[in-house]
Order: C-alpha cells, then structure tokens, then sequence
C-alpha cells in the first residue's frame, strides 16, 4: 500500500499533538474563569470539532468538563455571529437529573447562550423543538431522546453533547 500523506493531513496531526500551543482563542468572557488544563481541554474539543471528529472528554470528576463544553458552545455561537460558519442548533443529552443543571451552568457562565429544555409531555416536547431557532441549546435526557427521536431525525446540531455517556447503552 502506497499512500501521500498531504500538507492538510500533516496540519491536522501537528495540531492534535500540540492542542496547548493550537491557536483557537478561548471566548474571551471565558478566558479569565478557565483554569490552564480547561483551556487546553476547549482548544482540544476544538481542534476535533473543527476536523470534524467527536471526542470523549474524560477528565476526572470536578475538573470542569461542563465548564470546558460550555466554551466550545460559546466558540460556535461567536463564530456564526461573526459569518464564519452557519448558525446550528446544539443538543445536550443528559440524565434527567442533570437537565436543569445543564441550564443552569449555561446562564451562570454563558448567558448570552439561549437554552431551551425539552421536557415535559410528548405534545409539549413536539412544540418546542418544532419552535426552535437555530443557534439554540436544547437539553434533553436520555429517555425523552429515545421516545422523541423522530423529532429530531432531520435537524442539523453544531455541537452535540453526550453527558455522562455511559447512559448511552
């Protein structure tokens, strides 16, 4: 087998090994908030967001991966504000559990973020993701995801979230 290994493949593999010194700006209202290694995890998440790969963030428990996802969220809003990409919906899937807090973090960190949960009854959650505009965080569980799959088979998410993936199975 006889491969070229191509100037954009070899920028693709310099980037993910050196993600610390990549030069993704972290969003400035973040900057001051993050801690050095939760930098380095944005510009990471970034660099596979920007190649078009997904990527497990797997750091230890209260290291802020919460914190990190919600810079990429506010890095893509910035981005198709400024023209450079279009303008997607996001979805976060969490535990039930989880979807306020979800909610919550985005206001205390990102307000400029809108959010909008999907909860409530199958007639309730039809209507707000028919409402949504893109650009919007939806934040669902699991097992609201699962039964209103259909809803979201032809939408087109920037940036999906899979928190606590384990649920997934």
């Amino acid at each position: 087998i006889h491969y070229q290994r191509d100037s954009g493949f070899k920028s693709l593999i310099k980037n993910m090994k050196a993600v610390a010194d990549s030069d993704y700006p972290v969003p400035a209202a973040l900057s001051p908030v993050l801690r050095n290694y939760q930098k380095t995890g944005y510009r990471w998440l970034k660099t596979m967001e920007t190649a078009g790969f997904g990527g497990i963030l797997a750091d230890d428990m209260g290291l802020g991966k919460t914190l990190q996802v919600i810079s990429l969220l506010l890095s893509e809003q910035e981005s198709a504000k400024a023209g450079e990409r279009e303008w997607h919906r996001s979805l976060i899937v969490c535990p039930a559990s989880l979807v306020y807090n979800w909610q919550k973090e985005i206001s205390r960190f990102a307000p400029q973020i809108k959010t909008t949960l999907v909860t409530g009854l199958a007639t309730e959650r039809q209507r707000i993701v028919r409402h949504t505009k893109e650009g919007e965080v939806l934040i669902t569980s699991y097992d609201l995801l699962k039964r209103d799959v259909e809803l979201y088979r032809d939408m087109v998410f920037a940036i999906q979230v899979i928190d606590e993936a384990q649920y997934i199975k």
